[in-house]
């Protein structure tokens, strides 16, 4: 029996998160806007698997076109070499972790400080991966009403 059981824990263990894996996501999440408000770009990227990460955006019931913010490069682009300044909050957020995967869906609201009385709000989902490194967000998909 004693065999069985160990062969049960083995198996088992990979598809369960531990129990602190949630709060090491959240950590990363709760970085995320910290790092967009201060602009500082290094700390942001830290917080992704890479820089060609999925990231797509949508507005008012449309994709996104290409001119638009579709990729982390325009992202970076509008946020961090611009010249304009942001800050970011999220409220709502939930995380749930399946082993290496994990998923945050929040609401957000974004401020362009030039134009301070017209915030941008909306949903987004991050998808983080478990590396070695920590974890780190895979992917992103939100959406605006304006």
């Amino acid at each position: 029996m004693k065999p069985l059981l160990y062969a049960l824990l083995l198996f088992a263990a990979p598809c369960c998160a531990r129990a602190d894996d949630a709060s090491d996501v959240r950590a990363v999440v709760d970085a995320y806007p910290r790092y967009v408000t201060a602009g500082n770009r290094a700390g942001f990227e830290s917080l992704l698997l890479d820089t060609d990460i999925t990231f797509r955006g949508v507005y008012d019931d449309r994709i996104a076109s290409s001119r638009e913010l579709q990729d982390y490069a325009h992202f970076r682009q509008g946020v961090f070499e611009s010249g304009h300044r942001y800050t970011q909050a999220f409220s709502n957020v939930a995380v749930e972790v399946h082993g290496d995967i994990a998923e945050a869906s929040l609401d957000f609201v974004t401020t362009d400080l030039a134009q301070p009385s017209r915030p941008t709000k909306g949903w987004k989902i991050l998808q983080l991966v478990k590396t070695k490194a920590g974890w780190r967000i895979a992917a992103e998909l939100w959406g605006v009403a304006r």
